[in-house]
C-alpha cells in the first residue's frame, strides 16, 4: 500500500514540478550550446588560429610559375573556417551535454552534464524518486540540446548567407576595381612599352621589395583585393592608385627593367633621327640638361639613363661636344624621363630614342624597329655642315672641328618615311599625322663659316617667327626640296636652331639667341604640337 502512496506522491510532484525542471534543464542546455557556438566561432575566425585546413599557403617562388602569394581569406577560405566552426559547435554541444566521446589518445571520455546527472543520482538519490528526477532533467537537457542545435543551424544559415555575400562582394570588388583601373588607363591613353625590346607590356612583372619574388599577376583577385601578401609576408598593393607604381617592374617577355613608376602617366615615344655624326647624342644631352634645369617636374624614370647623363656631365660634354661617344649600332634603348608635375594631367612619360646614324641608313633596319609603331613625335636633326652649299663655303679645318656629317638629310628623311609607311603609321590624306621638330644643330659653328646664322637680324621671336627664319635659311642654302618633302609627308612641322653651348643656360650669343635645346621636345609634348 505504501508503494502506491509513494508512487502517487512522486507522480504528483513530477506533474507539478516536472515542467519547471524540464524548462530549467532545457534553458541550461540551450545556454551551454549558445556559449559553445560563440566560443567555437571566436576560436575559428581568430586571425591567430590554425590555417593548415584553409589551403592558403603560397606556391614556391619562381620566375615563370604562379605568384608566391597567400590566397585571400575572403576569396573562399573563410567558408572553410565556417564549416569548421559548425562541426566543432555541434560536436561540442553533444559532447558536453549528452555524451562525450572518448579521447583518441587516452580512451577516457570526459563526463557530460547528463553523465554527471546520472552519477550524482546514483550516489545521492538512489531509488525511484532519484531515477524519475534524473529522467525529467535528462528530458530537459535533450530538449535544450535540440533547441540549441536548431538555433545554431538557423543562425548559421543566416551567417552563411552573409559570408557568401562577403565572398562574392570581395570577388566583385576585385573584378570591378581591376576593370575601373583598366578603363581609367584607356581613357587617359596610358600604355607601357619595354624601352629595350620595344614590346607593349600589358601586365608588368613586379618584384617584391623584400624577397625579390616575381609576381606576374599583381592585380585584384583571389590573392587579395586591395593588397596581397607575398610568401615572405610583405604586403603588396594590387592597384596603381595604392602604390603599385612604386614597385620595380619588368618586361613580361624578357624581364627587362621597365621605367620607374610606369603606368602613372601617358607615354610619348620620340625618336631622334639623323645620319652619322649629325649631333644627335649631343642634342639629346643638351635637351635632357635643359629639361632638368627648367624644372617642369622633370624626373628620370630610368636609372641607366640617369647614370649615363651624370657620366656625360662629369666628362664635360656640355663644354666640349667632341667628347661625345658614338652611338653603337644596336637596338636603341629609350631614355625614360618624366616631364610635368607629379599628379598633373600634363605629366608625360617620355621615351626618347637615339638610334645610331648607321641604323637610319638602312630601310630594313628601320622597318624592323618596333618603337616606330609607338612614335608620337619625331626630332629630325639636320647638321648644317652636311649640306652641300654650307660645306662648300666652310673651311676644311672648321668642318673637322664641328665633325661634319657626310650624310645628306634628304636621304635620311626618305628612308625614314619609307619605314614609317611600312609600319602602317596613321595618315590624314597623304600626310603622316605625327608632328616633326626639325632641329638645326651645331648652330654655334656657323659663325666660324661664311654662312649666316638663321636668326641673324630676327625680329619676330615667336615660335612661328623662328620657324619661318629656319625655313628661309634652309631655302637659301639650297634645301627647298628638304622642306617641301617634310611638309608633303607630315601634317605638322616646326623648325628650330640649337647649340650645345645652351645646355646649361640659354644666353645671347652676339646679337642672337638660339632656341632652348629642350624646346623641340616640349613642342612635341605640347598639344599644340599635335594635329
Amino acid at each position: 500500500m505504501w508503494y502506491l502512496i509513494v508512487f502517487a506522491f512522486v507522480a504528483a510532484v513530477v506533474c507539478w514540478v516536472g515542467p519547471f525542471v524540464v524548462m530549467g534543464a532545457a534553458i541550461f542546455a540551450f545556454c551551454v550550446g549558445a556559449v559553445e557556438y560563440v566560443t567555437s566561432a571566436l576560436a575559428g575566425f581568430t586571425p591567430y588560429g590554425d590555417t593548415k585546413h584553409l589551403n592558403i599557403a603560397p606556391p614556391a617562388a619562381s620566375d615563370d610559375g604562379p605568384d608566391p602569394a597567400y590566397r585571400s581569406y575572403y576569396a573562399g577560405p573563410i567558408l572553410l573556417d565556417y564549416q569548421k566552426v559548425l562541426a566543432a559547435t555541434f560536436k561540442q554541444i553533444w559532447a558536453k551535454i549528452i555524451e562525450a566521446k572518448p579521447d583518441e589518445r587516452t580512451g577516457i571520455a570526459p563526463p557530460s552534464w547528463m553523465n554527471r546527472l546520472w552519477n550524482w543520482q546514483k550516489i545521492t538519490a538512489p531509488g525511484p524518486f532519484g531515477a524519475v528526477s534524473a529522467v525529467v532533467v535528462s528530458i530537459g537537457l535533450v530538449i535544450g540540446t535540440a533547441a540549441a542545435m536548431a538555433f545554431v543551424a538557423v543562425t548559421s544559415l543566416i551567417f552563411l548567407l552573409l559570408l557568401l555575400g562577403l565572398v562574392l562582394g570581395a570577388l566583385g570588388v576585385a573584378g570591378g576595381s581591376r576593370l575601373a583601373e583598366l578603363g581609367l588607363l584607356f581613357l587617359r591613353g596610358i600604355t607601357l612599352e619595354c624601352p629595350t625590346c620595344h614590346e607593349k607590356v600589358i601586365r608588368p612583372i613586379y618584384r617584391c621589395p623584400q624577397c625579390n619574388a616575381a609576381h606576374r599577376r599583381l592585380v585584384p583577385g583571389t590573392t587579395g583585393v586591395l593588397h596581397r601578401t607575398c610568401g615572405c609576408h610583405t604586403p603588396l598593393p594590387t592597384l596603381l592608385l595604392l602604390g603599385k607604381t612604386k614597385l620595380r617592374s619588368y618586361c613580361t617577355r624578357h624581364m627587362h627593367p621597365l621605367p620607374l613608376g610606369g603606368l602613372s602617366a601617358p607615354t610619348v615615344h620620340i625618336p631622334v633621327i639623323a645620319g652619322p655624326t649629325a649631333g644627335k647624342s649631343v642634342f639629346m644631352f643638351s635637351a635632357m640638361s635643359r629639361l632638368m634645369l627648367r624644372g617642369n617636374g622633370f624626373e628620370f624614370a630610368d636609372e641607366r639613363a640617369k647614370d649615363e647623363f651624370e657620366d656625360k656631365v662629369k666628362q664635360g660634354l656640355h663644354t666640349d661636344p667632341s667628347r661625345a661617344v658614338k652611338t653603337v649600332v644596336t637596338r636603341p634603348r629609350a631614355y625614360n624621363v618624366y616631364v610635368g608635375a607629379e599628379g598633373s594631367r600634363s605629366r608625360r612619360l617620355l621615351y626618347l630614342y637615339d638610334p645610331a646614324g648607321e641604323h637610319v641608313e638602312s630601310v630594313e633596319l628601320l622597318a624592323n624597329a618596333q618603337f616606330l609603331g609607338f612614335t608620337k613625335g619625331i626630332v629630325f636633326v639636320v647638321d648644317p655642315f652636311s649640306l652641300r652649299q654650307v660645306r662648300s663655303e666652310t673651311d676644311r679645318t672648321v668642318l673637322g672641328k664641328v665633325r661634319a656629317s657626310n650624310t645628306a638629310p634628304k636621304d635620311v628623311l626618305e628612308r625614314f618615311v619609307e619605314a614609317l609607311v611600312e609600319k602602317g603609321i596613321s595618315r590624314s590624306g597623304k600626310r603622316i599625322t605625327i608632328p616633326v621638330a626639325v632641329v638645326l644643330t651645331k648652330a654655334d659653328g656657323l659663325h666660324l663659316s661664311g654662312v649666316r646664322h638663321p636668326y641673324t637680324g630676327l625680329q619676330d621671336e615667336s615660335r612661328e617667327g623662328r620657324d619661318t627664319a629656319v625655313r628661309s635659311w634652309l631655302d637659301e642654302v639650297g634645301q627647298r626640296d628638304l622642306m617641301s618633302s617634310l611638309d608633303n609627308h607630315f601634317s605638322t612641322v616646326s623648325c628650330f636652331a640649337v647649340s650645345y653651348e645652351d645646355a646649361v643656360d640659354v644666353s645671347v650669343h652676339g646679337s642672337l639667341t638660339n632656341d632652348d635645346p629642350a624646346a623641340p621636345v616640349m613642342w612635341l609634348l605640347d598639344k599644340k604640337g599635335r594635329p
